[in-house]
């Protein structure tokens, strides 16, 4: 029995310094987490862009989604990153319905721009923008998320 304890009491401070290393290895400023977003799409790595996304309160299908648009931006040449100012107003006014918030605060935006042809006569090219802000000492990507339920299971 006590052999258990003291196994259990070792796996959860495992966990407990998983958790803290992992959280350090976040980036600790706007500018480190578009070189990081940089770095990942470059080395077409998926897995560290999960680290980066705070999935909290994402139902399984948005997850797919924001997956699916991560993933489509993976390997692409990047022509700049960028990390800009989030109007407030705008946030807010995409959040007036009251069917949507945001899983945490986000102070910024970090705008990725391919180097690839414009989408259309606009003269825009492809470009992925992630909302980002701090977060348990952390930057994270944040996400819009619903504050309703229903059966679709999202």
């Amino acid at each position: 029995m006590l052999a258990r304890l003291v196994g259990l009491g070792l796996l959860a401070l495992g966990l407990a310094a998983s958790a803290i290393a992992a959280e350090a290895e976040l980036p600790g400023d706007a500018k480190a987490m578009a070189a990081e977003i940089r770095s990942a799409i470059e080395a077409r790595d998926y897995e560290r862009f999960e680290e980066l996304v705070l999935w909290r309160d994402v139902g399984k299908i948005k997850k797919r989604v924001v997956a699916f648009q991560i993933r489509r931006g993976l390997g692409r040449e990047i022509e700049s990153v960028t990390v800009e100012s989030l109007d407030q107003n705008a946030v807010q006014k995409m959040l007036a319905d009251g069917r949507h918030k945001l899983n945490m605060p986000v102070s910024q935006k970090v705008r990725v721009v391919y180097a690839e042809a414009a989408i259309n006569k606009s003269g825009k090219k492809p470009t992925s923008v992630f909302l980002i802000g701090k977060h348990k000492n952390a930057y994270r990507i944040g996400l819009v998320v619903r504050t309703f339920e229903d059966d679709e299971g999202d």
